[in-house]
């Protein structure tokens, strides 16, 4: 069973399109903005022809290590997110701007939509790791209606913001004698600085901390 996202938490919470240059949030935010609209009865119409191979969609099998990816439906599935499609050159330059490699796995991510003539059915996010001949079930989601209505509703950089796009996390280094005693001697040294009326070392100066990319 194909987990549900109905919350810009939830989208976080997987880590989908994370960390940077990975290209997925941004893939996710194109298609919700300029490659669907919603009719009066929130049906799912599509700004785009899938089937012909619109920003380099290209049809999908529904195959996982030999089973079926997502469930069975009466329409036909089709992929969009391999930067190496033809096709893709017809997406904006924001969703390919990062240089991407393997090494990152920022060609990794991908949108499959099932489609009825002119509108979606279904629309998942899912990972496709490099060197693979299979996508990742673990990390294969739907993504529900009122999500996308909720991204269509925000700027690309605010979407990207709350998603946690630019934000890196350190690893904090392995405690051994020396780091203890140094951290022993940074703790006098600012506890002396903070009696002297003398501010303590900005939050960027610890040995676990976020750092803020800039895009």
């Amino acid at each position: 069973m194909v987990e549900t996202l109905n919350e810009l938490s939830q989208l976080r919470d997987t880590r989908f399109g994370r960390p940077r240059p990975r290209h997925g949030l941004k893939l996710l935010y194109w298609f919700a903005n300029e490659c669907i609209s919603f009719d009066e009865d929130n049906n799912m119409l599509s700004g785009c022809d899938p089937a012909e191979g619109d920003f380099g969609f290209h049809h999908f099998n529904n195959r996982c290590y030999g089973n079926k990816l997502l469930d069975e439906e009466d329409f036909p599935y089709y992929v969009v997110g391999n930067l190496n499609s033809p096709g893709v050159e017809e997406l904006p330059d924001y969703i390919s701007e990062d240089e991407y490699t393997d090494e990152h796995d920022s060609n990794t991510d991908r949108i499959i939509v099932s489609l009825d003539e002119e509108w979606f059915h279904e629309v998942y996010v899912t990972q496709h790791p490099a060197r693979s001949n299979n996508y990742d079930p673990h990390a294969t989601y739907r993504i529900s209606r009122g999500l996308l209505m909720i991204i269509r509703r925000m700027s690309l950089e605010d979407f990207l913001e709350k998603m946690g796009y630019y934000t890196h996390t350190q690893p904090v280094r392995p405690q051994t004698s020396d780091t203890l005693h140094k951290s022993n001697e940074d703790y006098e040294q600012g506890r002396a600085m903070s009696m002297a009326g003398v501010p303590n070392p900005a939050p960027g100066d610890q040995l676990s901390c976020k750092i803020q990319l800039q895009p």
